[in-house]
């Protein structure tokens, strides 16, 4: 009486698996389904779209939340550039805001 035949991994040469569960069998990750991926389309408010892009330059500008709360509040008297420019001066977060306050009517006061 003959003995089982022993199948061996056709990939490898092993024993204990086949080539369709190979550890050596090499992975296709080059396969992408169309299909998975859904895109949408965003509808935005302009005005959201405004803050966004106030946000953007609040970071490009590196201006803290605090002061950047407090422009906003005040309805932006000035351009963000300009903030950066008085906060470089060396004036503390007060003196900004008050900066902001007053720059509207600056020529009633100067």
């Amino acid at each position: 009486m003959e003995g089982k035949r022993v199948k061996a991994c056709s990939l490898c040469g092993e024993t204990d698996h086949n080539k369709r569960t190979c550890p050596q069998k090499p992975i296709d990750d080059t396969f992408v389904r169309d299909d998975e991926y859904i895109t949408e389309e965003i509808d935005i408010n302009p005005k959201k779209e405004y803050l966004i892009r106030d946000l953007l330059d609040r970071e490009a500008y590196d201006i803290n939340e605090y002061l950047f709360r407090g422009w906003l509040l005040l309805k932006r008297p000035i351009q963000l550039k300009e903030v950066r420019y008085v906060i470089d001066k060396g004036l503390n977060k007060e003196s900004v805001l008050l900066y902001l306050r007053l720059a509207k009517d600056i020529d009633n006061y100067y």
